[in-house]
């Protein structure tokens, strides 16, 4: 059975009961929770007729999502001053509208009988998810603020005259409001498509296409920022993106100036994959009024190159296993080539690169820990770590002809990467993840993406946190950290890459143990628990690869949301830790 909890949503039990808490007892609680189906909302509708003051503030957030529909529930005074285009604040389903309590009362000198008089203050409970960036991007950020929101009677119905100065949608009528998007630029090296989740207002419909061109060419959002590379850069639209006669899209940008076939072809692959979710139509893609391309007028997602290939492992990697000090294979448990498998090496995690060619060991050695670096197969050089701790190691993506050359782990605390040297040996270098202080807790799992920009990281707090890999002339460091849904996983055990959009994670939380989770933390998908023994313990993923875990009586396989997990006949048991390369 396929379970999809959104944030909103989940948290909102919690609340129900912890918000009713805080309602005075003399006054009367206002519906915490709205459970009616959703129904998105034409803007010109007014405000329903008669309602009371605490239910207009209700129903002004829900429809705050839609800045002309929310206007007309303020008085013509509030109207010049409410931030209707400010990004919005995202906030839990649940939230109260309730009286000014008798003390809050004595201590501001407000009277509720105002009433009468025409006049009330509404106190309005939220809770924040996060919100939206000024680049449409979504930031985690929680936090529980109450306002006091004053309405009064304009023409015989309640009006908000104070609203809170910033724009609060609940989450359920945040995605009726608003369409995620994907918008793409490249990796440092301009070789492989870096996908960016952006929100976008959801109507008109018509105009998606538009808002989603001027999103990408506004450039990455905030976290990605240092991270990536935009061929777009410096280029804007000369027109809207608007439909042909014949019905084709047309994308004109200016200036191109000139740009390579190859930057050219680049820009019209960030340009269709940016698009592919929003319209079905060909893309006339132009630059300065010409066919970007010479030749070649229309686009389709067939006419680009598939520059996310060197992300998806080959048909040939299906797996590793670390199992009884030794490395073997995941799908018949046979030991591999070489001293990693024989017996020579006391194997305690490992990693593969993408194309399958290199290996990293962390290897046990008189009760110290020790990373090793080679070729698949072959005897691995030493890196002189000498750690009480390690983590299980991960691989930066190698692109062209060039072999993997870098890989990472996390010893005694410390992020650091082992780089080949020209003399092709291997040498450590520290990574600066000073952004990640104590507030975050200790580090005890971190994954590269496939395409090198990001990190996944679980630490000591059991958090899931989400950080930008940032390169610079002489240096690495790990930047931006945000912590995916905090309040919703707290017990993360283990976390990979199911693609570049989304990660898996484990968790020690017997309602939700094995999870999908967008990167912005705001979707949560949860695999069905049965046939697993808990707690799980160790979790592996990739692109077209059963999702794989390890619980406390097997490894055991499930090839998507809603399926049945199958034990591997040779998964060697409770400890073994299961990788595919990356």
């Amino acid at each position: 059975m396929r379970r999809r909890l959104r944030v909103g949503l989940l948290a909102g039990a919690v609340l129900l009961f912890s918000g009713c808490a805080n309602i005075p007892e003399e006054s009367t609680p206002h519906a915490v929770r709205d459970n009616q189906p959703l129904v998105t909302e034409a803007a010109e509708r007014p405000p329903t007729a008669n309602l009371n003051a605490f239910d207009l503030v209700r129903e002004f957030v829900k429809r705050s999502g839609n800045p002309e529909a929310a206007a007309m529930y303020l008085t013509e005074r509030a109207k010049a001053d409410w931030p209707a285009d400010s990004k919005p604040y995202v906030v839990h389903d649940t939230f109260s509208t309730v009286p000014l309590s008798n003390d809050d009362q004595k201590e501001s000198g407000e009277d509720q009988g105002g009433v009468e008089e025409g006049s009330v203050v509404v106190v309005l409970r939220v809770t924040q998810l996060g919100r939206l960036g000024p680049d449409n991007a979504f930031v985690p950020r929680i936090g529980t603020p109450e306002f006091k929101v004053d309405v009064v009677r304009e023409n015989g119905q309640w009006r908000i005259d104070d609203p809170p100065d910033d724009v609060y949608v609940p989450y359920a009528y945040f995605k009726t409001s608003y369409r995620p998007v994907t918008v793409y630029y490249f990796d440092p090296d301009l070789r492989i498509t870096v996908p960016d989740q952006r929100y976008v207002p959801a109507a008109p419909a018509a105009g998606l296409p538009d808002r989603v061109v001027k999103v990408l060419l506004s450039g990455p959002s905030d976290s990605l920022r240092r991270s990536v590379e935009s061929p777009l850069e410096g280029i804007s639209a000369r027109t809207n993106v608007v439909p042909d006669t014949d019905g084709t899209l047309v994308v004109d940008l200016n200036p191109v100036g000139d740009k390579s076939k190859e930057q050219r072809e680049k820009i019209a692959a960030q340009i269709v994959l940016s698009l592919q979710t929003v319209t079905s139509s060909r893309l006339r893609i132009k630059g300065d009024n010409q066919d970007l391309i010479p030749g070649h007028g229309d686009w389709r997602l067939s006419d680009i190159k598939q520059y996310d290939a060197a992300t998806k492992p080959g048909s040939d990697q299906q797996g590793l296993i670390v199992s009884g000090g030794r490395l073997r294979d995941l799908r018949d448990g046979k030991p591999v080539p070489g001293p990693a498998g024989d017996g020579q090496y006391d194997v305690v995690s490992a990693a593969q690169s993408i194309d399958g060619e290199q290996l990293a060991v962390v290897t046990r050695s008189g009760g110290k820990l020790s990373l090793r670096v080679g070729r698949y197969g072959e005897q691995l050089q030493e890196i002189a770590l000498d750690a009480s701790s390690m983590s299980r190691p991960t691989w930066r993506v190698s692109t062209g002809d060039q072999e993997a050359s870098e890989v990472w782990t996390v010893e005694d605390g410390n992020v650091v990467r082992v780089v080949r040297a020209g003399d092709e040996t291997w040498r450590s270098v520290e990574v600066n993840a000073s952004a990640l202080n104590e507030n975050f807790g200790d580090i005890t799992h971190l994954r590269l993406s496939r395409d090198g920009t990001r990190a996944a990281i679980v630490t000591s707090r059991g958090w899931v946190v989400l950080a930008a890999v940032v390169r610079d002339k002489d240096s690495v460091s790990l930047s931006l950290p945000r912590t995916l849904s905090p309040t919703i996983i707290v017990n993360a055990v283990g976390v990979d890459w199911l693609n570049q959009h989304t990660l898996v994670v484990a968790t020690g939380q017997p309602q939700m143990p094995v999870i999908n989770l967008s990167l912005d933390g705001l979707t949560i998908d949860i695999y069905d628990p049965n046939n697993l023994q808990l707690p799980v313990r160790a979790v592996t993923a990739a692109p077209d690869r059963d999702v794989v875990v390890t619980d406390s009586a097997a490894v055991s396989r499930v090839s998507g949301l809603g399926q049945v997990w199958h034990r591997l006949q040779n998964g060697q048991g409770p400890s073994a830790i299961p990788f595919y390369p990356g």
